[in-house]
């Protein structure tokens, strides 16, 4: 008796259904970990900002004895999409001669209001100042919020124009993070920080 050779040429349709799941685990994963890596690249444009906007800063306070306070700029709610550095946001920082590369997607500030500040009043501006930016990097309505605190000669600073929040502590010496940018959890769970 003979036996019947049948030939296999493909795949049966459970190794095709068990190969499109890995792939579909595969592809979740990496989706979800390249937004991370662009939300921290967006995060990188505060972070370099606010050290250049902090120098300008300390630069003007040194000619000046005064800090130079902003409002937020470019203006507008901040999205997702990059808006660029307008006539209006050069006239709000012109005095202060800083202005960003290229288009952004934070709006940049720096607060000096002594009746936000907790440190003493300098030539009608406060001996501190907070830069700060905000923005919706991923979209979802809530703010992502970078700031760099520098304090005055007594220790104080300013709070945030945005939300008001004063610096955060560092967990492993309980004392306030000062003169660096730092990212600040505004909600938390969110993907803006």
């Amino acid at each position: 008796m003979r036996r019947l050779h049948t030939n296999r040429d493909g795949f049966t349709l459970i190794e095709l259904m068990i190969t499109v799941a890995i792939i579909g685990i595969l592809a979740s994963t990496a989706i979800a970990g390249f937004n991370q890596y662009q939300y921290r690249s967006k995060r990188a444009e505060a972070m370099s900002n606010l050290s250049s906007i902090a120098k300008s800063e300390i630069a003007y306070f040194g000619e000046y004895g005064v800090f130079f306070g902003t409002n937020p700029m470019p203006p507008g709610v901040p999205t997702p999409a990059k808006r660029v550095w307008d006539a209006v946001s050069l006239a709000e920082y012109g005095g202060l001669g800083w202005q960003p590369e290229g288009a952004l997607v934070y709006s940049f500030d720096v607060n000096d209001a002594p009746g936000d500040c907790g440190c003493p009043a300098a030539a009608g501006g406060a001996s501190c100042f907070t830069a700060s930016a905000t923005g919706d990097v991923d979209g979802d309505g809530s703010m992502a919020l970078v700031a760099y605190f520098h304090p005055g000669a007594g220790g104080g600073v300013c709070a945030t124009a945005l939300f008001a929040f004063l610096p955060p502590i560092n967990v492993s010496t309980g004392a306030p993070i000062l003169a660096q940018p730092t990212v600040i959890p505004v909600v938390a769970g969110s993907d803006d920080y």
